[in-house]
């Protein structure tokens, strides 16, 4: 460990200023410590100090629009950001402005501290070499967005890692798998994940293996519709692909293993799950190796219920878009919001974007009050309740109606009454087929379909055919 390293404490916080030069103080650094942006540029261009701890709010002025002259001026100077307002913004321009390493405050001491060594270490390896020369590399071809997309806002804890991970991936062209929980909006993640990265606007294009009947997926991408013929120099983007058939899953595995001799290729390829995938591939039911081909990056983002910090913001966001939408604007009260920050939200993120369109819809005001917020959270929590004393046809229409009405204005796409067979025709089978420990005979005689038509579903699905996949 170097002790030649000098820190340069950032921060308007006395407490938290006065924190961390006692912490790197006893760990045998020098350390000198500024309480405004006026104060910390003097710093830099006295060319005092070697890794500078910053935080990102001064009375006079943010560190992130300067740290583009901090970089031109510095170029050896090793930058750590500190924030209590860290957003995928904040993600953006210190990944842009090659910071080392960001924390959220309240931060964890011991892993600041590591980081310090290691740029500490870093420095000793450098100081007699000559400087490094400031210049574009990828991350400074990020594109910081105007607004945020709507699953990617807040700045919870739980978010910070998805915020590192997205900007750090966004810079590369490597596959990404996407796992999130249904609700999660996993669309608008991958579009921001293509965005942030291309100075030049891509072409993005999305499908749903939900929407197409698994006997359907070879002829989807390789096919007549050929799509990922039709998505040459564009951004790709595969939703559920837990869902995709084995034979189609044998063509794009082969498909990719052959890419740069292929005259025509997405530019990149980014898949969801709603599941964990390893989980199938355990199970036989995906390939191992496009699942280590597609999760190169992996990408997780935690459900709304593990960030519910974060529902205050989102709130507001969805609040507002949905004023422009509809031409009115309207506000949620305070104690409205703390409901909304009560609730587990089972149905994710998308349950409280169609929660607030409904409150948008039938609310005469404008201002949603804690009563109307709470009648329609009671509501839904006496719909889950009941479901285990309902019949199977009224947890049917319960769900229908519920899917209709998610739709807000809008008519579902066609091939509806297909779609629902096939989310119904798989658990029933895996249910059956559980049931009976994976005796075909048995399940069919129960289903009411013949063995080889079982069999034949078993595998368009792609459920395990052999009773070890039961047990």
């Amino acid at each position: 460990m170097n002790k030649n390293a000098q820190f340069i404490v950032a921060d308007d916080d006395r407490s938290v200023r006065t924190f961390l030069v006692h912490a790197l103080t006893r760990q045998g650094y020098k350390v000198s410590a500024v309480t405004t942006l006026a104060g910390l540029w003097d710093f830099i261009m006295s060319n005092r100090g070697n890794i500078l701890i910053t935080d990102v709010g001064f009375p006079d002025g943010d560190v992130l629009d300067v740290l583009p002259r901090i970089k031109r001026e510095r170029p050896d100077l090793q930058i750590i950001v500190m924030s209590a307002r860290t957003n995928l913004l904040t993600a953006i321009k210190a990944q842009k402005y090659e910071v080392i390493d960001y924390f959220p405050k309240p931060f964890e001491l011991g892993k600041l501290i590591e980081v310090c060594n290691r740029a500490a270490k870093f420095f000793s390896m450098t100081e007699k070499k000559d400087k490094v020369a400031f210049s574009a590399s990828s991350s400074n071809q990020l594109i910081i967005p105007e607004t945020i997309a709507i699953p990617l806002v807040g700045q919870s804890a739980a978010m910070q890692n998805t915020f590192r991970l997205l900007t750090r991936y966004s810079t590369t062209k490597v596959p990404v798998l996407i796992h999130a929980e249904a609700g999660s909006v996993k669309e608008e993640i991958a579009r921001t994940l293509c965005q942030i990265g291309n100075q030049k606007p891509k072409e993005f294009m999305s499908i749903n293996l939900s929407y197409t009947p698994s006997d359907e997926h070879l002829n989807l991408l390789f096919g007549h519709e050929n799509i990922l013929k039709s998505t040459r120099s564009k951004t790709l983007f595969i939703n559920n692909i837990q869902l995709l058939s084995s034979d189609a899953q044998r063509a794009l595995m082969s498909y990719l293993d052959k890419s740069n001799l292929t005259p025509y290729r997405p530019e990149r390829i980014i898949v969801g799950t709603s599941i964990d995938l390893r989980n199938y591939v355990s199970q036989g039911l995906f390939r191992d190796d496009l699942y280590f081909f597609l999760s190169s990056a992996y990408l997780s983002v935690p459900p709304l219920r593990e960030r519910l910090e974060d529902v205050k913001t989102l709130s507001t966001v969805i609040c507002k878009s949905l004023s422009e939408e509809f031409g009115v604007m309207k506000n949620l009260q305070g104690s409205a919001v703390d409901r909304l920050q009560a609730y587990s939200w089972p149905g994710n993120l998308r349950e409280l974007m169609f929660l607030l369109r409904r409150l948008f819809v039938n609310n005469v005001s404008n201002e949603i009050t804690v009563s109307e917020v709470s009648l329609e959270i009671n509501e839904l929590q006496s719909n889950f309740s009941d479901d285990k004393e309902k019949s199977l046809r009224d947890s049917a229409k319960y769900h229908i109606e519920k899917y209709f009405n998610s739709l807000g204005d809008d008519l579902p796409s066609s091939g509806l009454f297909e779609q629902i067979l096939r989310e119904v025709e798989r658990p029933l089978i895996q249910a059956t087929m559980r049931r009976t420990s994976g005796n075909q005979i048995k399940a069919s005689k129960i289903l009411g379909i013949n063995r080889n038509t079982l069999r034949k579903k078993i595998k368009q699905l792609n459920l395990p055919l052999s009773r070890n996949g039961y047990k």
